[in-house]
């Protein structure tokens, strides 16, 4: 997947049907979806069956994701399969470089573990809830990963209608690519 992911996404999207790579590239998204899918579908069962025995419903992500009713199913299986394709490296890569920086900066290492000691006493693991009062934690995370993008350049399509930042005027519906950050 991510060795065709370089190869089709350098060339604009008319293109991607008549590049020789381009039928993998579907079926390794098809796979994708299909594992996100089944997934889906076991933890949907799962809670389902603690319901009807009034059990507890706790859960991480997509559990989360499932009970808040903010997304469709259908927007939490691009979700999911998107966790699944990019969630390793990308995760492992801000990981990395924010115990490299946390390592060398200990003043910021102690703010950030009495943060997260304050909302997660005893070395609770947190909830989904308790990260939403950690700014600290959002802060040097969201710090790491300006300063170390997981992917060089990202791509999407501007608003519906055209936007002025600073100096720069974008067209509505015009493709924009950031190249590193």
């Amino acid at each position: 997947m991510l060795r065709l992911s370089h190869v089709v996404m350098i060339f604009p999207r008319p293109l991607w049907p008549y590049l020789p790579p381009y039928k993998k590239f579907v079926a390794a998204w098809d796979h994708l979806f299909k594992v996100a899918e089944e997934l889906i579908q076991k933890k949907i069962k799962e809670i389902e069956h603690k319901v009807d025995l009034d059990q507890n419903i706790d859960g991480a992500y997509l559990t989360h994701l499932l009970l808040s009713e903010k997304m469709t199913v259908e927007e939490i299986l691009g979700s999911v399969t998107e966790l699944l394709l990019a969630g390793v490296d990308t995760t492992s890569n801000t990981m990395c470089w924010t115990l490299y920086h946390l390592a060398r900066e200990p003043e910021i290492q102690k703010q950030l573990y009495q943060e997260v000691s304050h909302i997660c006493p005893g070395g609770r693991t947190p909830t989904i809830d308790d990260t939403a009062q950690m700014p600290f934690m959002k802060a040097v995370v969201k710090e790491t990963l300006r300063m170390y993008p997981s992917i060089p350049s990202n791509a999407r399509i501007s608003m519906d209608k055209e936007i002025i930042v600073g100096d720069y005027l974008f067209p509505k519906n015009v493709s924009l690519c950031k190249i590193w950050a």
